[in-house]
């Protein structure tokens, strides 16, 4: 896990957080459907849940199997309803509110049940060896832990050393979901295992919301995957490398046309090192640069176009001017 107060620490690039969004006209109804969610992929730190986690036991079997009613600890809205549990299937992906009678590998992010869910690696994944011989490495297991302070807390189910498929020698892939507390930001992280990944695989990876059609597809897990909301691949079959960390902030605040109707600020270099160029900003209003948790971390004077990026940790900003509003890139 990435940032929760004594043990973790938040990736260096993510969205910004909608609490820093929430003063600007730019949120809908239809904004909080998982189709409109914003995703950016970026590199963090993995960190294991510790021993304190809680694991539960499986229904079923750790090859196919499942963990119902796990307490968020919070409210978490997702695709716009608010949920306070998650259910987990052993194959890589957990719905909200409800609980798994079935943990079925078929994996289905456009029309298949039940919705709504989150899949970081959507397949036919085990946490023993089914084959033949001799394995290698330790057999996985599922854990999940609240952290922090409210209203800032952070809720993360991990599936570590998860072999894909069954059959592999020796654990595949680490990965987690991480929901926030009160931005309803959602991520995914990775983790490379001691084995390789096994067979003809065949994975998903993504959003899906309660409706049919309504989903969010990742083209691959690499470092800089596309999405669709028309036309899911269900065919990823290499894993992510180490830190790999995908977030989905609800709302496509700065991706809706009322969003971009208002993003009238250009910002260049972008992405940016020390300093960039602000174009647009509002006459007579100071531009200032917002950090994660939507705090101004730097103030440039009205009539002043010279951003100041010196000494920030790397990531994606807000900057604001009046109603006017841009994203930029710190490296």
């Amino acid at each position: 896990m990435l940032h929760l107060s004594s043990f973790f620490k938040r990736p260096a690039l993510t969205l910004l957080s909608v609490t820093a969004l929430a003063a600007l006209p730019l949120a809908s109804a239809k904004a909080q459907l998982v189709n409109t969610y914003s995703m950016v992929a970026s590199t963090g730190t993995f960190t294991a849940l510790p021993a304190t986690a809680t694991a539960p036991a499986v229904s079923g079997y750790l090859n196919d199997g499942f963990y119902n009613a796990l307490p968020i600890g919070f409210t978490f809205k997702f695709d716009g309803v608010d949920y306070t549990t998650v259910s987990a299937s052993t194959n890589g992906w957990l719905t909200f509110g409800q609980n798994i009678s079935n943990s079925t590998p078929t994996n289905n992010l456009t029309s298949g049940t039940p919705r709504p869910l989150a899949a970081p690696l959507w397949d036919d994944i085990s946490f023993i060896y089914t084959g033949t011989g001799t394995p290698t490495g330790n057999n996985g297991k599922l854990s999940y832990a609240t952290t922090g302070t409210a209203p800032n807390r952070t809720f993360t189910v991990e599936w570590l050393d998860a072999r894909w498929a069954p059959t592999a020698a020796g654990p595949v892939q680490s990965f987690q979901v991480q929901l926030d507390e009160g931005t309803n930001v959602l991520r995914f992280v990775y983790l490379q295992g001691t084995g390789t990944v096994s067979g003809t695989r065949s994975a998903s990876a993504g959003l899906a919301g309660v409706a049919a059609n309504n989903f969010l597809s990742l083209s691959d897990l690499t470092s800089a995957p596309t999405t669709s909301t028309t036309t899911e691949n269900a065919g990823i079959t290499s894993r992510a490398n180490n830190n790999r960390t995908f977030t989905f902030t609800p709302g496509g605040a700065l991706s809706t046309k009322s969003a971009r109707s208002l993003n009238a600020l250009a910002i260049y270099p972008n992405p940016a090192t020390h300093s960039a160029q602000v174009v647009g900003a509002t006459k007579g209003q100071p531009v200032q640069l917002l950090d994660l948790q939507g705090r101004v971390v730097r103030e440039q004077a009205a009539g002043i176009t010279t951003l100041d990026l010196s000494n920030l940790s790397a990531g994606l900003y807000l900057v604001r001017s009046g109603a006017q509003l841009g994203r930029v890139v710190v490296e």
